[in-house]
Formats: structure tokens, sequence, C-alpha cells
């Protein structure tokens, strides 16, 4: 009797410990699936919120590399630009020297020709001058000379009215075709006195090739008043 009363005893007690046992497995279990389910809520708003960072980076990543695209491509066309400036102001330049240098090559071009066209002239004025004291008898061209030197002194030198000669000068130099006679040579010296209000020594000297008339030369001061320098004033 006591022994089954302990035996009894001993599967109440085996029973609790079971019961308690399954109790607590199933705080246990419920516990832990809680927790695995708190721990899967928790990876799952991880995730999400890795995944919406990722997102959000890709976005700004992409951004970014448009952005850059597009500062790249402004850059590009800027750059495009002023090169395209820098080649028009470089062919406007060009075209501007090339537009000068042919100016100036004209220029020096038409300089040389008249050069040359008034050295063909000059020489071919000589030429004609020197001609005609060839040609015309020595008669003739005294008498012409008598005559214009009469006529230039006649004429008085009125433009050397207002001419400025040094005070020290006093010696003039007359160029002639043919010597001049004694009243010539005297009323030239009266003329050109009283012209520089001074006394006057005067030079003389012969070129035939002057055909007719005479050169004055009061320092550095020249009038030419001989046949030839009138054919060459007429031939201009």
């Amino acid at each position: 009797m006591l022994m089954a009363s302990f035996i009894v005893l001993l599967l109440l007690v085996f029973a609790v410990l079971v019961f308690l046992f399954n109790k607590i497995m199933d705080q246990n279990v419920s516990s832990a699936t809680q927790h695995i389910d708190e721990l899967n809520q928790d990876y799952t708003k991880k995730d999400e919120d890795i995944t919406r960072r990722w997102e959000e980076a890709k976005q700004k990543a992409e951004e970014i590399i448009r952005q850059a695209q597009e500062e790249g491509e402004k850059t590009k066309m800027e750059l495009i630009k002023g090169a395209e400036a820098e080649k028009e102001q470089i062919l406007k330049q060009a075209r501007v020297k090339s537009e000068e240098m042919v100016a100036q090559a004209d220029k020096s071009c038409q300089a040389l020709i008249s050069e040359v066209d008034q050295r063909i002239a000059k020489e071919a004025m000589n030429k004609a001058v020197g001609l005609i004291h060839d040609v015309l008898p020595d008669k003739f061209k005294q008498s012409v000379h008598n005559e214009w030197v009469d006529g230039l002194i006649a004429g008085g030198f009125n433009h050397f009215n207002n001419i400025s000669v040094p005070d020290n000068v006093s010696e003039v130099l007359v160029i002639s075709a043919f010597s001049l006679t004694g009243a010539q040579r005297q009323q030239l010296i009266q003329k050109l006195s009283s012209v520089l209000n001074r006394p006057i020594t005067l030079k003389e000297e012969i070129e035939p090739k002057l055909v007719a008339g005479l050169t004055i030369k009061i320092a550095s001061l020249v009038f030419d008043g001989t046949l030839k320098n009138k054919i060459m004033e007429k031939a201009r």
C-alpha cells in the first residue's frame, strides 16, 4: 500500500515535472520564435533601409554623372566656340595682314612705276634739251639767252622779297648758259642788292647745257630761270 502510494506520488511528481517542462519549453519556444520574428522584422527593416539607401545613392550617383556629363558637354561647346572664335580672329587677322601686304606691295609697285616714269621723263627731257642745245645755232641760242635774261632782270625777282637770308651771306652764284653782258651783270647786282638789302658779290659760272637763261644760288636758296627748267615744267 505504501509502495503504491509512493509510485502514485512519483507519477504525480513526474507528471507535474513534464507539465512544467512542457510549459517552460512552450514559453522558451514562443520567446525564441518571437525573438526570431523580431530579428526577422529588424533584418527586413534594415534590408529595406539598405535598399532605400542604395537607391538614393544610385540616384545621386546618376545625378552626379548626369551633371558631370552636362558640364562636360557645356565645357566642350564653350571650348569649340572659343576655338571657332579664335580661328575666325586668326583668319581675320591673316586676311587683314594679307590685304595690308597686298596694299603695301601695290603702293610700292606704284611708287616704283612712278619713280621709273619720272626718271624716264627726266631723262627724255634731258635728251630733248640736249638735242635743242646741239641742234640750235649758237647765235640763235645766245640771242634767246640775252632776251631771256633781260626779261628775268626786268621782272625784279619779286619772289626774293620774303625770303630769309643769313646776314653773313653776301656772295651770289649765277650759272648761265652764256656769259652775262656788262649791262646785265650791273643790273643783276643792283636788283639783288636792293632785294637782299645789302651789297653783294656776283660769282659767275657758264653751263652751255642750260640752253638759255640762268640759275641764281644764294646760300641754300636756288632760283632756276633757265630754258631747260621751263621745258621740264611744261612737260610735267
